[in-house]
């Protein structure tokens, strides 16, 4: 049975603007921390600085710590908009972490995990948070959703020659793209607004977190668009899904290491079986990019998946697909003998979020880690 926990911390402070609560100069607040359970912590920010916090990124090596996710998918259920989404990363014993960002015109409320940034979890009387993780927080969420109704995933890209993003917009402010929900869905309330605004930026990737990324967007009426950086260029377009490759045609030509088409088309064939929020969680998980360390799945699927794991990329797979199939059986048969401990050291994936976003009525409902097995639902005011 799974644990079950209800989030729904009253947010009663007045709304902020994006570069704080007082005048230039004034003293910051520390956020507000709290053990909300078992591995799963919440911070709350009254007057976070965007600004500040985009120059603190632009100069500080998070040690190795990614963020991302592996698809989202949007979905109707009774009428009412969702997004599915999973989040796969390194198994690893660090905690969710829930912030509440209280510094903008819009207050917006997030869901991640970064177990490089996060030190290892022990026990709720323990557990500290460090103060430099504290200026970056906010932009190690996965899902952030806003107060005016929008709500936006990031996915990630292996970087790749020429396919880079150092700068978009010389000249304008600067902002790395992991800062780009926080910044985004802070101050504007629709999609348009955003898309009228992405280039007020000079947008750039940090280059020391090995990735590219990009971010869909969905509002309440249901209407979804992918924003991807790459190639110093911000991109966007309608869609109605996201993954780990370039939905630009462009871009998606040349790429060599994306991948995700096979999980999403895998999800899209469930969606007509999704007749509950329950369902949605069933369909993440049938497509999800953990299904490679189960025994059962199967190869001629998890190959495009998991290129770099097995040492095939998307060439050399369809070159030698007997070579690449041995190699994913392999693996896999490797990784299902391993102990949690194990897999803990050895980097091995799980799925660390499923959420099912309720985009209409404001809520993200999380499944947090297989192996705690933790569920809960996070709302602006409650949630149950």
């Amino acid at each position: 049975m799974k644990k079950s926990i209800v989030l729904g911390t009253m947010i009663g402070a007045a709304v902020m603007t994006l570069s704080g609560c007082a005048g230039k100069g004034a003293e910051k607040t520390e956020p507000e921390f709290k053990v909300i359970k078992d591995r799963v912590i919440e911070l709350t920010y009254n007057d976070f600085d965007l600004d500040e916090g985009a120059k603190y990124l632009d100069k500080y090596d998070p040690q190795g710590a990614e963020m991302g996710a592996c698809s989202a998918i949007r979905v109707k259920v009774d009428g009412k908009v969702y997004v599915g989404r999973d989040y796969d990363f390194y198994c690893s014993d660090a905690p969710a972490f829930i912030i509440r960002n209280n510094g903008g015109k819009y207050r917006t409320i997030g869901i991640g995990n970064s177990p490089a940034s996060f030190d290892k979890w022990e026990s709720a009387d323990t557990y500290k948070v460090r103060p430099e993780v504290l200026k970056a927080a906010p932009f190690l969420c996965c899902d952030v959703m806003s107060e005016a109704g929008l709500y936006a995933e990031t996915n990630i890209r292996p970087k790749e020659d020429g396919l880079t993003c150092t700068s978009t917009n010389p000249g304008k402010p600067r902002r790395c793209t992991q800062s780009f929900m926080q910044t985004m869905l802070t101050q504007y309330g629709s999609i348009d607004e955003i898309i009228e605004h992405i280039n007020d930026y000079d947008w750039f990737d940090l280059q020391k977190m090995g990735f590219e990324q990009s971010f869909f967007i969905t509002d309440q009426k249901g209407r979804s668009i992918i924003v991807e950086f790459g190639a110093d260029k911000a991109m966007w377009q309608e869609s109605d899904c996201n993954a780990n490759f370039f939905q630009n045609k462009e871009l998606y030509a040349v790429e060599k290491e994306g991948c995700g088409e096979l999980r999403l088309a895998r999800e899209k064939e469930y969606l007509s079986e999704v007749k509950s929020e329950d369902d949605i969680f069933t369909m993440m998980k049938r497509g999800a990019y953990d299904q490679f360390y189960h025994t059962d799945v199967d190869p001629d699927f998890a190959i495009p998946e998991f290129y770099g794991e097995i040492g095939y990329n998307k060439d050399s797979a369809a070159a030698d697909p007997e070579g690449a199939r041995e190699a994913c059986r392999k693996t896999v048969e490797k990784f299902s003998k391993y102990t949690w401990e194990e897999r803990v050291a050895n980097k091995s994936w799980e799925s660390t979020f499923i959420t099912a976003a309720n985009v209409t009525d404001l809520y993200l409902h999380v499944h947090f880690s297989e192996h705690y097995n933790i569920d809960f639902k996070v709302g602006f005011d409650s949630a149950e």
